[in-house]
């Protein structure tokens, strides 16, 4: 009888026992479809196009997809539900822009969800994450945020990190009123940094501006640093543009600003988790120069970034295998 199954049919056309079947998979996502041919030829001796790379890699990034929907639909997923703990996960997100043939440079946001434990030291001055979930979207917030908290089903003690973006704080004050949330700090200091530039001449006077006001930060006097702001007068048409802006995010924020008391309790206070995750997972595959991706093909290949680098590829070797025995 003739197969019927989509992706059984899909492994009939391309002759692809299941066991290639992932190991294109993998080398889809892992790099370019053109370098994934030469790997397959030099390593197993086959011949497989860049284009049927690419095929068989969006299909199952697409299968991910419809999987992932069913599970928010069902408000179900594969994480257990962990006992009560008083150890902190993270979580954190971010955003960036990756060029789409549809609609050109368009935002992609990742999150990334990780237990304090997993923050080991790996050099004398440096730590790394060792343990990650992520999670990733080309698109809307909404539809990210659903993703995002798929991530954070049955864990407690939760922190969460991320830039001033309004609607990411009003969806964590919602639906995680006891956790913690913090300001990024680099990007607060990023903003004095600017606001500094456009009222000093005099460079070491702009640096010991800016360390006083840091000094400040970490004794949990925001407001003072919000009044030191304004003290500034006579200033140009842009540094007072500039000014009433960092006043609105100081402002929105100060409760997330209290760098002396997370840094007291030993949490972490920076970004750098999750823009080490977009170069990991997004921008050393999705990002390589002259590379033209349609909106549907980044977040296919996305979903499969996110599954490997989330210790998960067992998800795609139970789905290829799945189609062996359907077919």
């Amino acid at each position: 009888m003739p197969n019927k199954h989509p992706i059984g049919q899909m492994a009939n056309n391309f002759r692809m026992t299941s066991y290639c079947q992932e190991q294109v998979c993998y080398l889809g996502q892992n790099e370019t479809f053109e370098e994934g041919s030469e790997t397959v030829k030099r390593f197993m001796g086959i011949e497989i196009s860049n284009k049927q790379i690419q095929r068989v890699s969006e299909y199952y990034g697409r299968c991910l997809e419809e999987t992932m929907k069913a599970s928010i639909a069902e408000d179900a997923w594969e994480y257990k539900k962990e006992e009560e703990s008083s150890e902190i996960t993270y979580g954190m997100t971010d955003g960036s822009m990756v060029f789409t043939k549809e609609e050109g440079w368009k935002e992609i946001k990742v999150g990334r969800v990780f237990k304090s434990s997993e923050n080991i030291p790996v050099s004398e001055k440096r730590n790394g994450i060792q343990t990650s979930n992520y999670c990733a979207y080309l698109g809307g917030y909404e539809a990210f945020l659903e993703r995002f908290e798929l991530l954070l089903k049955g864990r407690d003690n939760l922190v969460f990190i991320a830039d001033g973006a309004k609607w990411f704080w009003e969806w964590v004050t919602i639906y995680y009123p006891q956790a913690t949330q913090i300001l990024d700090y680099y990007h607060g200091k990023e903003y004095l940094c600017q606001f500094a530039a456009l009222v000093f001449k005099d460079v070491r006077q702009k640096e010991k501006w800016i360390q006083h006001q840091e000094k400040l930060l970490f004794k949990d006097k925001i407001e003072k640093v919000i009044a030191s702001i304004n003290t500034f007068t006579g200033l140009t048409d842009e540094a007072l543009t500039f000014q009433q802006k960092i006043n609105t995010y100081y402002e929105n924020n100060k409760t997330r600003m209290l760098y002396g008391t997370y840094s007291r309790k030993g949490l972490l206070i920076g970004s750098g988790p999750i823009e080490s995750a977009h170069r990991n997972v997004i921008q050393k595959r999705l990002k390589l120069s002259g590379q033209r991706w349609s909106a549907s093909g980044v977040q296919q290949i996305a979903n499969l970034r996110v599954v490997h680098k989330s210790n998960e590829w067992n998800k795609v070797v139970n789905m290829i295998q799945s189609v062996k025995i359907a077919a």
